[in-house]
């Protein structure tokens, strides 16, 4: 039997693979420390928080790793919270950076976002194949077919094959068709390839970030290398800024994005869709976070583009106070002093000894440093401010607990119970009704809130009416009770209350 080399298709895959697990995204996974640091990340970098102050930051870790070391975890580091944040800052997992406005601030690498995304779809409940990601396979698959084939009576047939499908459905719903219900298990799957495909906006355009960062770096060095004129420099940075956003993946989605989020009626029907699918039976068993999530989808599209927006932005501001400062000759004469410095430390350190004299170098320039104060203002008054007088306390009137509570605000623990009971049959019942029935500390006007905020919490609530109604049950008339016993009436818009859901019931993962 003889051997040999391995192939060349070998070699090369083998090498693709080093590579990849070289990169921080695997590295990070690597680490014996991952649970950990994916931990922290997950929960300090929530939904809606792309950026974290370096104090609070630091502050934050700090107090995770008090609370897992005092309850016996293992594994935790032993560092300083600081010390922790600058290593990530090193392996790429962070990056810290200054922003105008809050100052010196850390965000998430792409690598360490495809890392957290990794673990949450590793560790989801569901499958990853599912009737959802099919359809999505499918419907993008047929757009490109679409869009590739330059056949126009082709393209003239599929319309019309989708025109006439589309209108037999709405002659059969207009004639009274039954509207087909959706359960709640394939609902909880759609919201949950939503979300998916979410989370996976924030590492593509973070790559964006880092590819401009990246850029702006490489042109500062040509810049202050100085071997080539300024405005050739430059205009190899338009030209790689627009093939950056043009001949990458992560760059077309950033430009199309932008240019989706720039159609008012786009975004208007995107909010629009995100309500129906909320009002939608299913929602009532959904935890408040993830629906802030859902509700919060076109927010951290937003906030995801205003990233590379951002970095667009300071790019910009570091080039122009770049070539406005910028002295070649000086830069220059500065280079040749270091240099020279260098060389003339380099040779005077082997021979030196101890306390030797080193002559200095004349025609660098004196630094004129001006009179350095040797005393401080003694910050201690002249004379000590005069003693207090003793207050004597006025003689309040006796109150008890149950007269401030009832001039408090609205009570909402016990309107939920109030509210459980009279929905544990599951038929709804109106705010007007549920405040009717209430006991009397239960009938203050400010208790109107509190099922007004239930109602908001109740993604299933609505007026209550149809289309053949006249308008005139969208208000009805309650009458409230005051502490002191006084009554008001009140005309309250009709909103049905379901049965409060408990946030700690699972929902959709």
């Amino acid at each position: 039997m003889t051997t040999g080399t391995p192939s060349a298709g070998v070699g090369g895959a083998l090498a693709a693979v080093q590579r990849t697990f070289a990169s921080p995204t695997l590295a990070l996974l690597h680490k014996a420390s991952a649970p950990f640091v994916v931990a922290v990340f997950e929960t300090v970098f929530v939904p809606g928080r792309g950026a974290v102050g370096a104090d609070a930051m630091h502050l934050e870790v700090a107090q995770l790793l008090a609370d897992l070391r005092s309850a016996g975890v293992e594994g935790v580091p032993g560092e300083a919270a600081r010390v922790l944040c600058s290593r990530w800052v090193r392996e790429r997992w962070l990056i810290r950076d200054v922003d105008d406005a809050t100052g010196e601030q850390y965000r998430l690498t792409s690598s360490a976002q495809e890392a957290l995304e990794f673990v949450r779809r590793a560790g989801g409940a569901r499958a990853l194949v599912s009737e959802s990601r099919i359809r999505t396979l499918l419907d993008a698959v047929e757009r490109a077919a679409h869009d590739a084939n330059p056949d126009r009576e082709a393209r003239v047939a599929a319309l019309d094959q989708q025109i006439a499908r589309l209108t037999a459905e709405r002659d059969r719903l207009a004639h009274g068709g039954e509207v087909p219900a959706t359960s709640s298990e394939r609902m909880e799957e759609q919201v949950d390839h939503v979300l998916m495909l979410v989370r996976e906006l924030p590492s593509d355009f973070a790559r964006v970030a880092e590819s401009i960062k990246a850029l702006q770096r490489s042109i500062i060095g040509q810049l202050r290398a100085d071997e080539r004129p300024t405005g050739e420099v430059l205009e190899e940075y338009l030209t790689a800024s627009e093939n950056l956003m043009e001949n990458t993946p992560e760059g077309r989605a950033f430009l199309g994005a932008m240019e989706l989020l720039g159609d008012p009626e786009l975004v208007a029907s995107l909010d629009a869709h995100l309500a129906t699918v909320l009002r939608h039976p299913f929602a009532q068993h959904v935890d408040r976070a993830q629906r802030a999530a859902f509700r919060s989808i076109r927010s951290q599209v937003v906030e995801a583009l205003e990233v590379v927006q951002t970095e667009q932005a300071r790019a910009t501001r570091t080039l122009t106070a770049q070539v406005r400062q910028r002295d070649p000759l000086r830069d220059r004469e500065l280079d040749h002093a270091i240099r020279d410095a260098v060389n003339a430390l380099t040779a005077w350190f082997p021979v030196a000894g101890r306390g030797a004299r080193v002559e200095p170098l004349t025609w660098l320039g004196r630094t004129r440093l001006g009179r350095l104060r040797t005393t401080l203002h003694d910050l201690r008054p002249e004379a000590p401010p005069a003693a207090l007088a003793q207050a004597v306390p006025d003689d309040l009137p006796a109150t008890d607990l149950a007269e401030i509570r009832a001039m408090g605000g609205p009570q909402t623990g016990l309107l939920a119970e109030h509210v459980s009971v009279l929905t544990s049959d599951g038929t709804p019942v109106s705010v007007a009704d549920a405040f009717a029935r209430g006991d009397a500390v239960l009938r203050r006007p400010v208790e109107l809130l509190g099922y007004y905020e239930l109602a908001a919490d109740d993604l299933g609530a609505d007026t209550g009416a149809t289309d053949d109604d006249d308008g005139s049950d969208a208000v009805e008339r309650v009458t409230a009770v005051r502490a002191d016993g006084s009554t008001r009436d009140f005309l309250v818009p009709r909103i049905l209350l379901a049965a409060p859901t408990d946030p700690a019931d699972g929902g959709i993962s």
